[in-house]
């Protein structure tokens, strides 16, 4: 019997969870975000032993630090996602995972799967990371639940978002360390170097240049304004917080927050849109 459209889905779902289950891949990249959550949780404990009157401040410290953690979790799912789509062509088992199903259901496969993965690593450290820290931290001003659960789930999407990214680059760069490299390196470097370029000129005084207020637009920016927010708005509003927010993220002018996410979400339909034309249009013999 020939399967319909919804059939055929759930099976092109089932069978890429059932390899994603099968290779310890996804399992072995928990390793480092568990240690981010960590060090995320001795970063406060730090802090306050070097400069004892950070005590006052070691819920703002939390915050930012989870933060941080979040953003490199979200490097780690990229990572993933590249890794996940690129190696059915290192491996040279595209070919067997589109007996399952047409290209573009095997893409959104990989898509759901690597967000999934990916949203799983920040939930790791949205939870393990206050949980340390409170541990570490002891009895001193903690952030409420509210606020922790509000940039955890913030972390979580931008994440997946990233995780949805990763599989758009490995579909597009079909070499699984150049897709890696790529991904990886764009965050770490790429990015900054295009910020830095885009800021070149202005200065701390009077309004930042067309150019500059760009900076806020770039993925990996997006994200951080998304997640820096929150610790920012715990220390108060003011244009003193504002240049915080611009430090922390490596911006000028940011946007709120909710607008940053708007940004990745429109980024990551972007990179899967072009997934779908590259891949639908490779050679696979």
């Amino acid at each position: 019997m020939k399967l319909g459209a919804p059939h055929r889905w759930t099976a092109v779902l089932t069978a890429e969870v059932r390899r994603t289950l099968s290779v310890r891949l996804w399992w072995l990249l928990l390793i480092p975000v568990v240690l981010l959550a960590l060090a995320m949780s001795l970063f406060g404990s730090l802090i306050t032993l070097l400069v004892p009157s950070a005590t006052d401040t070691s819920a703002i410290l939390m915050l930012t630090g989870l933060a941080s953690a979040l953003s490199m979790a979200a490097i780690v799912g990229a990572a993933y996602g590249a890794l996940l789509a690129a190696g059915e062509y290192r491996h040279r088992t595209i070919t067997l995972a589109f007996l399952t199903g047409t290209r573009t259901q095997v893409l959104g496969a990989k898509v759901a799967v690597a967000a999934v993965v990916a949203g799983l690593y920040g939930l790791v450290v949205a939870v393990l990371g206050p949980l340390l820290g409170g541990a570490v931290l002891g009895g001193q001003q903690l952030p409420s639940w509210g606020q922790l659960a509000g940039l955890g789930a913030i972390g979580i999407l931008v994440c997946a978002l990233w995780g949805v990214l990763g599989v758009a680059v490995g579909t597009v760069v079909p070499n699984q360390a150049g897709a890696v490299t790529l991904t990886v390196g764009y965050l770490l470097i790429g990015e900054n170097l295009i910020a830095g370029a885009l800021r070149a000129g202005d200065t701390s005084f009077g309004e930042p240049s067309v150019f500059a207020r760009l900076t806020s637009f770039l993925p990996g920016n997006a994200g951080d304004l998304a997640l820096y927010e929150a610790p920012v708005a715990a220390a108060g509003a003011g244009a003193e917080t504002r240049t915080v927010l611009e430090f922390l993220a490596g911006v000028s002018a940011p946007p709120p927050g909710w607008v940053a996410l708007l940004v990745l979400v429109g980024w990551t339909v972007a990179g899967v849109a072009l997934a779908v034309v590259v891949g639908g249009r490779r050679d696979i013999t």
